[in-house]
């Protein structure tokens, strides 16, 4: 009896992959759910929903994503213009920062900046809307705040899904350029005990990491904890007292001294258990402490900034089939995030609160060739003492400022938000259309109503085109909220266009041209405290060009470049001067001065490119070479507030770096990595928060891992 059920369980599987492979048999989603369905019976288990069934058809493909349509799927076959960087290609690099993984990425420039890294995806500064297991990972509060770098630990991470262009639709507000989603492992995915550790020549680098991983069947759970500490900074500082009473600064004579920063603290678990296959909880909670230095333009001011953010993320998943095409899922978390802002010896603190619910429902129409998704989302956010920045930093330091202290604010607010969406895709033979639509109640700002729509045309199974349009908005930050004039949501209108092909694992080509039409762009803190830019509109157009093949054997080729050009105008700056200790924008200024920048794009061109040597099969060899195109800048000089701030403009010269990873597994008892950043030691610049820095120096260091 018992080997009659495997062999019918079998033919099963056979029967359910020949389905999958044959396009010309309409939409596969209830043949995939029928094939689960039989196997389950057969196996005791209960049936899965409709919506939980893309991954078989997937087979082995490991580029799998779930952002295009809210299930997995593979990329190739996604309705957008997707990448995925799976474990395999974490562990290739070495890297072990999200940042780090993200800048060998099409579309994606990363300034290193002193209080962390700032993304650029298509030309557009702090565009993406990031994720941790689809749940928003930075700040709502700051558009400027990630937590990409050291904050987050790769070591739980099963693969980051990208898709670059508008993804309002299906993820509301705030995935405005993209989405990045960090998918991290479960118990299916890793089973026992895996430690490990990683340290560098960068002096007190190290980190350390432990993943359990548990699948009884019925039930599986996986458990992830870890901890980093990293000298992010060993400039020496000399203003180590400013703030005084929070009224009057402090004596020059008593501001200077001289002192080093300390080191920088992560802290991470994150956990979650699946029952059933219908029911999942999870939690991370994350305590970081990160301590750097600034300066002004001129160097002679530098003083240290520390920012701790304990955290807490808690999560429920839950689905359902309602019958053998449809299903329905429900989605829910809160996130507690306290923020301690320490600059100079004064702190500031803060916190955000968000509470989500999600509720969606798939279902196959028209004879299995369509398949509608509609959900309803409901958010509300609170945001506790957030501080806002009213006037220029650096210029209050100098020695001939004894009366005033730097302008700020602290807000409190917050915001309801009622979402109802749905995109429906229709396959005729080899060609696929989609549409989608969503609108957007909030309760503090105004209603938006986004939207997109496209076509993947198989000319094979090996080249595909897709065309896709879409719209996005982005929610003001806490400084545009008290600007009264800058309450609109800033709007992007995505379009897209792409040719891809490919042969199995081993060969893929593609080439994108994109566009990006940007309204009412406000850039938040361009050059911290210096102020908002006055509304404007942007456009940009791009391509990217991917690339990855076979050059010998055993050696494999892969990389992309980017390049882009804008064509907006200007952004304008208004800065008021003083006139006697008050600082009145509207009452007590003369009239403000004017100033105007080019549109901040980064680097408008990034080439990348590896080699993958399997030299042995436990020893593989990956050397990488990235280059960036050079970056103007503009900083304010503020020698004296009571006169007008000098403008300083200072170009960054393109640059050529080399890393390179050597994995050597199964020769002892535990895998080795050896790693090299930097290999030619480049000097470079990047944009800092009020002048150029130094880029990232040589860097060598090892990671061993061992299961248990």
């Amino acid at each position: 009896m018992r080997k009659t059920i495997i062999r019918t369980k079998m033919l099963l599987l056979k029967k359910s992959m020949d389905l999958f492979s044959s396009r010309d048999q309409g939409f596969f989603l209830p043949r995939c759910l029928f094939c689960l369905l039989m196997m389950g019976m057969l196996s005791g288990a209960p049936s899965l929903m409709a919506a939980d069934t893309m991954l078989l058809f997937v087979g082995e493909d490991l580029e799998v994503l779930s952002l295009a349509s809210r299930r997995e799927e593979a990329a190739w076959n996604a309705p957008a213009i997707a990448d995925v960087i799976t474990k395999e290609n974490i562990e290739s690099t070495g890297n072990d920062t999200i940042s780090g993984l993200l800048e060998k990425q099409a579309g994606f420039y990363i300034n290193e900046r002193e209080r962390g890294s700032v993304p650029y995806l298509r030309g557009v500064p702090d565009s993406a809307l990031f994720l941790y297991d689809t749940v928003p990972m930075g700040s709502a509060a700051s558009k400027s705040v990630h937590n990409i770098d050291n904050e987050t630990s790769v070591a739980s991470i099963k693969r980051i899904e990208i898709v670059r262009g508008a993804g309002s639709v299906l993820w509301g507000p705030d995935a405005f350029a993209g989405v990045v989603n960090v998918v991290p492992l479960t118990g299916k995915d890793f089973q026992g005990i895996e430690t490990g550790i990683r340290a560098s020549s960068l002096e007190n680098n190290g980190s350390a990491f432990l993943n359990y991983g548990m699948d009884n069947g019925q039930w599986n759970s996986f458990l992830s904890l870890s901890a980093k500490t990293v000298k992010e900074d060993d400039r020496p500082f000399n203003v180590t007292r400013f703030w005084h009473d929070g009224k009057t600064a402090i004596e020059p004579d008593e501001r200077f001294g001289e002192s080093l920063p300390g080191n920088s603290k992560y802290y991470e678990l994150y956990s979650n258990a699946s029952f059933d296959n219908w029911l999942t909880l999870s939690a991370r909670l994350s305590d970081n402490n990160k301590i750097y230095t600034v300066s002004d333009w001129s160097g002679d001011s530098i003083w240290k900034e520390e920012r701790s953010n304990p955290a807490q993320t808690f999560k429920i998943e839950a689905s359902k089939s309602t019958s053998i095409d449809s299903g329905i899922r429900f989605a829910g978390y809160y996130t507690n995030s306290d923020v301690n802002i320490n600059i100079i010896d004064k702190d500031f603190n803060q916190s955000e609160q968000s509470l989500y619910a999600e509720l969606i429902y798939d279902m196959a129409l028209f004879k299995e060739d369509g398949l509608l998704t509609t959900g309803v989302s409901w958010r509300k956010t609170s945001f506790n003492n957030i501080l806002v920045w009213k006037s220029f930093m650096p210029g209050y330091l100098n020695e001939a400022n004894i009366d005033l202290l730097p302008l700020f604010e602290i807000e409190n607010y917050g915001n309801r938000l009622t979402s109802v969406f749905g995109q429906y895709r229709h396959r005729f033979s080899n060609l696929e259309i989609w549409a989608g639509l969503r609108n957007d109640d909030h309760a503090q700002l105004e209603d938006k109503i986004s939207y997109n729509a496209g076509l993947a045309w198989d000319f094979s199974p090996n080249l595909i085109f897709k065309t896709i349009y879409g719209t996005a908005y982005r929610i003001p930050s806490a400084g545009q909220l008290t600007e009264g004039s800058n309450n609109h949501l800033e709007r992007i209108e995505s379009a897209n266009a792409q040719i891809a092909w490919k042969s199995g694992k081993e060969k893929k080509i593609s080439l994108t041209l994109f566009r990006n039409k940007i309204s009412n762009h406000v850039i938040e803190d361009r050059y911290a405290g210096a102020g908002l830019s006055s509304p404007n509109n942007q456009s940009i157009l791009g391509a990217e060009l991917e690339w990855k093949f076979k050059l010998f054997k055993n050696v494999f080729a892969s990389g992309n470049i980017t390049t882009l050009n804008n064509s907006g105008p200007d952004e304008t700056y208004y800065y008021g001067r003083y006139k006697g200790e008050i600082f009145n924008i509207e009452d007590e200024f003369d009239k403000p001065s004017t100033y105007q920048y080019d549109y901040d794009t980064g680097a408008n061109t990034v080439f990348n490119a590896s080699l993958n040597w399997k030299i042995t099969e436990d020893i593989t060899l990956t050397p990488g070479l990235r280059y960036i195109s050079e970056t103007k800048l503009y900083y304010l000089y503020e020698e004296d507030p009571s006169m007008p701030t000098e403008v300083i403009e200072v170009t960054s010269s393109d640059v050529w770096l080399m890393n390179t990873h050597l994995k050597i597994n199964n020769i002892f008892p535990f895998s080795m990595d050896l790693f090299v950043e930097n290999l030619w030691n480049e000097t470079y610049k990047c944009p800092g928060m009020y002048t150029v820095n130094s880029g990232k120096s040589f860097n060598a260091g090892i990671i061993i891992k061992m299961d248990w």
